[in-house]
């Protein structure tokens, strides 16, 4: 009612003002002095109740920020919370819903639940979720702001990437409940890291960032809200530390100030890395009238790792000039190029950490797809902002991009690298820098990007390799069952049991009952290691993994012990409830990496979904620290196989780029080969490598595996039911497009394909002894 009486207050004063005009403005006899006079109408008003929440917060200033600049400006609505936190704005009915909420905490505002506040920071809510401000919902709006997400996107990623099973935007002051009060302890553990972060950075204050702006408190709240989204996965496993896990409530604030300390000195905010930050914010901030410049070939340097010109890896983004003129639609293309070079061995290749991940297939909503040999993804024009949208090998990621571009023209190629790597960026590294980049000087036209990506949305996925099959037990082994044909069986013993070819199958023989055996022991370069655990709890018959945390060495290199160090996740299907699973933390043998006298760490539930062809099984619950995994585990059933697959995490990145330019001045003077947007990527044989295992299907007599290394050598094993054989062979490729390749080896010859998208292997052979035959095979 308040909105339709302001408006009609409204027209009643526009018609009482034309009346006034009308009379002024008449035949001018005697009505000149004596005029009424009409105040100007005032705007309709509506009420916005907001709650500010760690605790609930009392005396915070609450404001409708209208600019975005973090800052309760004089003219934008504010107010002042109760002791419940709570607050009612009178905004403009025109402005509601158009502008986040900010929240300025500072030290004369008191927390219910944590008592006076120490060191002030500040939160946010969006604009379309004003009812409650907490630090959940600035992690929201965080993402909201950098991305242009709608806030129930930004949620989704932000629960998926933190696990919790509640509203990011409802007061989980008010329940209870197991879900709201982990929603509140990963709320306070992000208000203490803000807090000591901001503490670490205010010496920053009243300097100047590289573009000459006073860095203010409210540049430094930028900076670290946008640093939490970047860290959030070490920020979970925070939580998941002993320390906080075994806290009692009384002790639980001084366990997570203790961990925050811990994950601030790691993060990379320093008072000289903030100079950067805050130009980088300052550019995406303002809106540049310049208009879209005209399209070119482009490149963009996204990841260098370099030891010297015969070691190192290369990544970049490339876009012809073709690539680069928008289409009907407003979209641009790009191809990812990934090198790598070890010992002067080149391989080359466009998706995936190594080259034989390029054969990954993920669902794009319709079906099961692999990223082809210089696939071609796509994006939007960056607007005013440096803003973009980005649709990564159809659909494998969506999300959006935010750039900063900084011009380096006749700038020394050591002082920019060292500003990049004092702001933290970490994806350009040189080895001995100094001496690799001396007096050398960037050339004209050169310039540094500094961009943050965050994905929207991931696909399901996973490696087609036989590597990637999930393996079961038959019933006695997967039981636990001692004896001959349980525990003791050359089944177990040799790891040899068959492959899942359901989810069913797979549920029933997982079942959290491991072999036990008496104390561990082995022989590792003439030295005797023993388990420190009393009893040998293999679990590998029952359990199935969703990934290692750690990447300490297995079987190669000095032993730290019976255990590698490492800490093996693992889940069985088992359990109370529908459709049960229980989460293992186990050991890792250093000699053979198998998971060892597990710990229950958690429990939840799976789903299985039809998607396209195949069946997808979810987890449900993860534990905090499998957050660290970067990705979450599922089981595709798929062509009667299932494989372990995955669904990367919605993490925000951050890195430094260097423009096609700069990127080509910069590979002349480290000796690497220079970029060309109109060369196409081609195969090297270096980009085979990995283990291609082939077999004859008719004579059925064991297999063969080809390795094919790094450094481009290669060799052979050969496996049967009673022995496994090592032994030199010959490879020569005669079309590095196709795969098509001749192999000589003491026994005889053969000629075929190894497929480098789809890892299938064909062909046929010749023995020194004439007889003949094929085989088939796959990448494993």
């Amino acid at each position: 009612m308040a909105i339709k009486l302001g408006k009609l207050a409204l027209a009643f004063a526009g018609a009482a003002m034309l009346t006034v005009a009308g009379c002024g403005g008449g035949g001018g006899g005697g009505g000149g002095g004596g005029g009424t006079s009409v105040s100007p109408p005032t705007a309709a008003k509506t009420s916005v109740p907001v709650t500010v929440i760690d605790g609930a917060i009392m005396n915070a200033t609450v404001c409708l920020d209208k600019n975005l600049n973090g800052i309760c400006d004089i003219g934008e609505p504010s107010g002042k919370t109760d002791a419940a936190g709570n607050v009612s704005l009178q905004v403009p009915t025109e402005d509601v819903g158009k502008y986040p909420i900010l929240a300025v905490v500072g030290t004369d505002a008191v927390d219910a639940d944590h008592g006076p506040v120490t060191t002030p920071f500040t939160m946010q809510a969006p604009a379309d979720k004003p009812a409650v401000v907490s630090p959940l919902t600035t992690l929201v709006q965080t993402l909201i702001a950098s991305t242009g997400a709608t806030s129930a996107q930004a949620e989704a990623s932000v629960k998926a990437q933190t696990g919790l099973n509640v509203s990011l935007f409802a007061d989980f002051t008010k329940s209870s409940t197991a879900d709201s009060q982990a929603a509140g302890t990963m709320a306070r553990m992000v208000v203490v890291t803000t807090q000591q972060q901001s503490s670490l950075l205010a010496g920053a204050i009243g300097g100047a960032a590289i573009d000459g702006a006073v860095i203010r408190q409210a540049d430094l709240d930028k900076i670290i809200q946008k640093k939490l989204l970047e860290i959030l996965p070490a920020l979970l496993t925070a939580l998941a530390d002993p320390s906080v896990q075994a806290a009692a409530p009384e002790d639980k604030d001084a366990a997570l100030k203790a961990q925050a300390k811990t994950l601030v000195d790691n993060t990379g905010l320093t008072t000289t890395s903030v100079a950067t930050l805050v130009a980088i914010n300052n550019q995406l901030a303002s809106s540049p009238a310049a208009g879209a410049d005209a399209p070119v070939a482009s490149a963009a340097l996204r990841s260098l790792n370099f030891t010297d010109n015969a070691n190192w890896s290369v990544r970049t983004l490339v876009s012809t000039l073709a690539q680069n003129t928008p289409d009907a639609a407003g979209h641009i293309k790009y191809v990812s190029r990934r090198y790598n070079s070890v010992g002067g061995a080149v391989a080359a290749w466009n998706y995936g950490g190594s080259p034989n991940r390029q054969s990954d297939l993920h669902f794009n909503g319709s079906s099961w797809i692999g990223c082809a040999l210089n696939v071609e993804s796509t994006s939007t024009v960056r607007d005013a902002r440096g803003n973009s949208s980005y649709d990564d090998c159809d659909k494998l990621e969506t999300g959006s991009s935010n750039r900063a571009v900084f011009d380096i023209a006749d700038r020394s190629m050591l002082d920019v690298y060292n500003q990049i790597t004092a702001a933290g960026y970490t994806n350009l590294s040189i080895k001995s820098a100094a001496s690799a980049l001396g007096t050398a000087k960037f050339p004209a036209n050169s310039q540094l990007f500094y961009q943050a990506n965050t994905p929207l949305s991931t696909a399901v996925a996973y490696y087609p390799g036989n590597s990637s099959y999930v393996m079961q037990y038959s019933a006695p082994v997967s039981s636990g069952t001692p004896g001959a044909t349980g525990c003791d069986s050359n089944e177990f013993k040799n790891t040899s049991g068959t492959n899942s070819t359901t989810l069913e199958g797979m549920i029933g023989a997982m079942t959290g009952t491991p072999c036990v055996f008496g104390q561990g022991k082995f022989t590792y370069n003439s030295v005797l290691y023993t388990s420190p655990d009393a009893a040998d709890e293999a679990w590998g018959n029952s359990t199935v993994g969703i990934g290692t945390l750690g990447t300490a060495p297995v079987g190669f290199g000095p032993a730290p012990g019976f255990y590698s160090g490492n800490a093996k996740l693992r889940v069985a299907f088992t359990g109370v409830g529908t459709n049960p699973v229980t989460y293992y933390a186990c050991k890792e043998r250093f000699n053979n990496g198998s998971p060892r006298n597990c710990t229950a760490i958690g429990t939840g539930t799976y789903t299985i979904t039809a998607l396209g062809d195949a069946r997808v099984m979810t987890l449900s619950n993860p534990p905090l620290i499998a957050s660290t995994l970067g990705y979450q585990r599922v089981f595709v059933e798929r062509g009667g196989k299932v494989y372990a697959g995955y669904q990367n995490n919605t993490t925000t990145t951050n890195t430094a780029r260097l423009n096609l330019t700069a990127a080509n001045a910069l590979a002349s003077q480290l000796g690497l080969p220079a970029v060309d947007p109109d060369t196409p990527l081609t195969l090297t044989r270096t980009s085979y490598t990995g283990d291609w295992e082939v077999t004859d299907p008719v004579a059925n007599n064991g297999s063969t595996i080809i390795h094919i290394y790094g450094d481009g050598s290669a060799n052979c094993t050969s496996i049967d039911s009673s022995s496994t054989t090592n032994y030199a062979c010959t490879l020569a490729f005669t079309n590095l497009a196709t795969g098509a390749f001749d192999l000589s080896d003491p026994d005889g010859t053969a000629n075929g394909t190894l497929n480098f998208l789809t890892g299938a292997v064909s062909g046929s052979y010749t023995d020194t002894d004439g007889s003949t035959g094929n085989f088939i095979g796959a990448r494993r």
